[in-house]
């Protein structure tokens, strides 16, 4: 034999040998997921040919995160090959999948480190809201409102019949489904004669009250209100109770329906339209049936008024006027407001 067929002989003998001595691969098979859904999880499997060849485990991190994180491939008992990473917030993950065999050789199976593959994560619906309300109010949450109305009814009789009512409002805004709180604090003071016909003189009658509400954003135009509290009037202590419903934005046009009781000074309920075509003017009708301040229960009220809001910057203010009756002609009344957002 020629000493160039020794060497091809010898040559071949050395490939064999290196490949026999080659530490086996698995051929890894997997169908990526594209997207996934906020809070929850993402679930990753694969079919491996020769899973025990190597340690299957996939690297993740958050997209935009600089450090990468491992977590291995678990064999389940329908036969396929798992992973699950963490619930990710938008905008996703990316991540490759990779084998380590005995010998510490990596090799990559799916994308690569210089070549992730993405899942991307769609914000939620609410995730988006607080986003479009936070541009709104331009990053403000926290808002104190001050507020005071009064209505002059008159009667035929010439007796005085009036009402003022004024309240200091802090709320903060969680833009979420619970989407604020606040606390506040009020007055409300009225005189009204004792009974209807007779009339022979009036009543002072008050309540100084506090009180927490809270608003619910149950759909992304349904909103729920309400408020308790507790007050002292001229015999002890009287509940606060409120509560109404939106339909719309508050902040845009909408309709509200709503109700509020006061203890010994009544009950009242309104109905409310409120518009915004001329912006940034914000403007409201409102039908308010009341027993305010309820020194007579048969002397019932029903008012009409229209209000206005104006917002610069972090300053809104508000003025209304309203028009109504009880015993006799109708009277007017009125309404001053301003709030500051921080």
């Amino acid at each position: 034999m020629s000493r160039i067929a020794i060497a091809i002989v010898l040559c071949s003998a050395t490939v064999v040998h290196a490949e026999e001595l080659a530490a086996p691969r698995a051929l890894v098979v997997h169908v990526p997921p594209i997207a996934s859904v906020v809070g929850a999880p993402i679930e990753l499997e694969v079919l491996a040919d020769a899973p025990y060849a190597e340690s299957l485990s996939v690297r993740w991190r958050a997209i935009g995160e600089p450090a990468w994180h491992d977590a291995r491939f678990e064999r389940s008992s329908a036969g396929g090959w798992y992973a699950s990473l963490p619930p990710a917030a938008p905008p996703g993950v990316e991540y490759y999948i990779r084998g380590t065999d005995a010998a510490g050789t990596e090799v990559d199976h799916f994308a690569s480190q210089s070549a992730p593959h993405a899942v991307h994560v769609d914000p939620s619906l609410y995730d988006r809201l607080e986003v479009l309300d936070l541009a709104r109010l331009e990053g403000r949450t926290e808002e104190v409102s001050l507020d005071v109305e009064a209505h002059q009814f008159g009667n035929q009789y010439g007796f005085r019949d009036h009402y003022i009512r004024g309240e200091l409002v802090y709320t903060h805004r969680f833009l979420r489904v619970l989407h604020e709180v606040g606390f506040g604090f009020g007055s409300l003071q009225g005189v009204e004669p004792t009974m209807p016909g007779v009339m022979t003189d009036v009543l002072d009658h008050g309540l100084r009250y506090g009180f927490g509400q809270v608003r619910l954003r149950v759909h992304p135009s349904v909103f729920l209100d309400a408020r308790v509290g507790m007050g002292v009037g001229e015999h002890g202590f009287d509940e606060n109770i409120r509560a109404d419903i939106v339909f719309g934005k508050p902040w845009r046009s909408c309709v509200q329906l709503g109700g509020e009781y006061l203890g010994e000074l009544g009950p009242t309920a309104w109905a409310r339209l409120q518009w915004d075509t001329v912006p940034p003017l914000l403007m409201g009708a409102t039908a308010t049936y009341s027993d305010l301040p309820n020194a007579n229960d048969a002397l019932s009220s029903t008012i009409i008024s229209y209000d206005i809001a104006y917002r610069l910057g972090a300053v809104t203010v508000r003025a209304a006027v309203s028009y109504g009756s009880r015993e006799g002609p109708a009277q007017v009344g009125g309404g001053l407001g301003t709030a500051v957002a921080f």
